[in-house]
């Protein structure tokens, strides 16, 4: 239902448009307040993200999987709302000095490695199928639980469970060969 609102949407049937949102409109509300944000913020966010879609609709032709777009989209929106308003606070100077037991090398390497890790997650993630790959970015990206996973994807959450498990163990068992 909520796919075919979409195409519809692309391809100029504003109608669809309203379809479209009373379809997502409660879930991801639940998202925005599952990840730490008030209602009136989701609210809002929600909003923003729904006008940005309509104003842009040809633009977004490229979008295939509306559920992941708008979740991503959505949470990109929250923190940006977010960042926003705390910059708009008062900062306290002796926050934005450095830890004097943090030595700027020891940063540096800190980010190193954080970087290394994050290559290293990217490359294991190719071995995973496409459906694997979507599970553990719904799961680790998105911090959605199996329920959640299991509707967005049309399965059981028992499905999703035993996805998760392959997949992990499959990135493990790549990483242990290296």
């Amino acid at each position: 239902m909520s796919k075919e609102a979409w195409h519809k949407f692309l391809n100029g049937d504003r109608s669809s448009f309203s379809e479209l949102y009373f379809t997502y409109f409660n879930e991801l509300l639940a998202y925005g307040l599952k990840i730490g944000f008030d209602e009136d913020t989701c609210k809002d966010a929600i909003q923003d993200l729904f006008f940005k879609i309509y104003l842009s609709g040809s633009r977004l032709k490229h979008i295939r999987h509306i559920e992941f777009y708008l979740l991503q989209t959505l949470r990109h929106t929250l923190f940006d709302m977010h960042n926003r308003e705390t910059r708009l606070q008062q900062i306290n100077p002796r926050e934005l000095q450095p830890n004097e037991e943090e030595s700027t090398i020891d940063l540096l390497i800190h980010e190193e490695n954080l970087d290394e890790q994050r290559q290293e997650i990217l490359n294991l993630l190719t071995i995973l199928s496409p459906r694997q790959r979507k599970i553990i970015r719904y799961r680790y990206h998105l911090n959605l639980n199996d329920a959640e996973i299991a509707t967005l994807m049309g399965m059981s959450p028992d499905t999703v469970k035993k996805n998760i498990y392959r997949a992990l163990r499959k990135m493990r068992e790549a990483s242990s060969r290296k």
